[in-house]
């Protein structure tokens, strides 16, 4: 795929994302190209997530342990490997629940060109705290509704889904659950900050 063809898949992501998702479907890459994928994907987001760090670093009264990982390029990839795996492994096994088609190896393809897309946006962040600082937030909520936006879409064509608001309410709820669950996990493990007395 050359830099022509990728600006185009880009621009009709954007215009169409059903064709975009059928279009990466139908190229049947290997396993092995999708992970590749997802660790260069996740390998670029980590080290623009560090550059915008060295040029707007976090308040030291804002500081957490939390804000400190991320910092790092490695944690912040890993975390995002991490994160987008398990996004594909939803987005596969709840379409599924509800009489979808799709397959894990298709939505860890779609999810990886969504964090690509997001990564477009990011780099825009970044040129925007350098130019105009005051729009970065703006430009934060956009990458946001970019992100629901082409989630839902991509998810409506794996799994051949006509209804969009009934995917984002399922995915909605996805996201409640998994925050839920995690939050369990966490107080179970004493990774929850104590409440004042």
């Amino acid at each position: 795929m050359t830099n022509g063809d990728l600006k185009s898949l880009l621009v009709l992501t954007l215009r169409d994302p059903a064709q975009v998702a059928r279009l990466l479907i139908g190229l049947g890459l290997p396993m092995s190209a999708r992970w590749m994928a997802l660790l260069l994907a996740v390998s670029v987001s980590g080290l623009l997530a560090w550059l915008a760090g060295q040029i707007a670093p976090v308040p030291e009264e804002l500081r957490t342990p939390f804000t400190d990982a991320i910092s790092q390029p490695f944690a912040m990839a890993g975390m995002q490997f991490a994160a987008i795996t398990v996004a594909a492994a939803l987005m596969a096994a709840v379409g599924r629940v509800f009489g979808g088609q799709g397959r894990f190896e298709d939505a860890l393809l779609l999810t990886v060109w969504i964090e690509v897309v997001l990564l477009v946006v990011q780099a825009l962040q970044i040129l925007m705290m350098l130019v105009l600082p005051a729009l970065t937030s703006m430009l934060g909520i956009a990458a946001i509704v970019l992100f629901f936006w082409l989630t839902v879409q991509f998810t409506k064509e794996l799994h051949g889904f006509t209804s969009s608001f009934k995917v984002f309410v399922g995915l909605i709820a996805t996201a409640f659950a998994l925050g839920f669950v995690l939050s369990i996990l966490a107080a179970s493990f004493g990774l929850l900050p104590e409440m004042p007395q």
